[in-house]
């Protein structure tokens, strides 16, 4: 059964990196149309980064909010020329399944990741394990602070240096999404972070008052709050916040 077939949705995923949800919306019959919002960068400054990989035996935790967040920390042990071993030695937590299996693929299988995939469940997941103890967590830089604060609340001391930044895309990039959404041809717009709902917002420009005529999707509450802050509204959020809950989510909403 193929639900969405004869729905084009689009997919603001960042370029690059497993495309989980587009691969779930084929399988359901969507046509999907990539439109990258965001893109990864370097930190501006990698030095407190290296410092921590360099003393990674001090933390008795290693918390990631983000695929991105892992796979960033592991290339940047690989340049150092440390052991992937060494990150595996502590003890692992991820804020949800899709950060979970980049870890797992790239270390190991974490220790701890929360029934719901935000980082105040992680951060309470963690509280009672962190007390006194020096937990590392890999951010973004423009990284929400939920789980540094619940984690500093739970008496522990965070060390968070930034591992990357996010940029979104070239002004006039979005152009032909813009395109679309005048011409009727958009029937779905899924946002899988805060970035990618900037990005979008500001590729488009004048045109992103058209995004309130299409349905859109959004991953989990932060990036629900991120549209809503921008002055839209997510028609779509799963139970689950990963990318084929968010799949199947639209699938019932839009199914044929």
């Amino acid at each position: 059964m193929r639900p969405l077939a004869g729905r084009t949705v689009v997919v603001t995923r960042g370029a690059g990196g497993d495309d989980a949800l587009g691969a779930r919306l084929r399988e359901l019959g969507a046509e999907v149309l990539e439109f990258p919002a965001i893109a990864l960068a370097p930190a501006d400054d990698l030095g407190p980064l290296d410092a921590a990989l360099r003393g990674l035996e001090r933390f008795a935790w290693v918390a990631f909010a983000s695929a991105n967040g892992v796979e960033q920390a592991v290339a940047r042990l690989d340049a150092l020329g440390l052991p992937r071993g060494a990150l595996a030695d502590r003890r692992l937590a991820c804020v949800g399944p899709a950060t979970g299996a980049r870890l797992e693929a790239l270390v190991r299988a974490p220790d701890l990741m929360p029934a719901e995939a935000t980082g105040v469940a992680l951060a309470a997941a963690l509280a009672r394990h962190v007390r006194g103890r020096a937990v590392l967590v890999p951010s973004a830089a423009e990284g929400r602070p939920e789980l540094c604060d619940g984690l500093r609340a739970a008496g522990a001391e965070v060390v968070a240096p930034v591992a990357y930044r996010t940029v979104t895309a070239p002004a006039g990039s979005l152009g032909r999404l813009g395109a679309l959404l005048a011409g009727g041809r958009v029937d779905a717009v899924t946002f899988a972070s805060p970035s990618a709902v900037q990005g979008v917002v500001a590729g488009l420009g004048a045109e992103a008052a058209r995004l309130s005529g299409v349905l859109l999707g959004a991953i989990g509450p932060t990036t629900a709050e991120a549209l809503r802050a921008a002055g839209f509204t997510a028609g779509v959020m799963p139970a689950r916040y990963t990318a084929p809950a968010l799949a199947e989510a639209l699938a019932a909403r839009l199914g044929r």
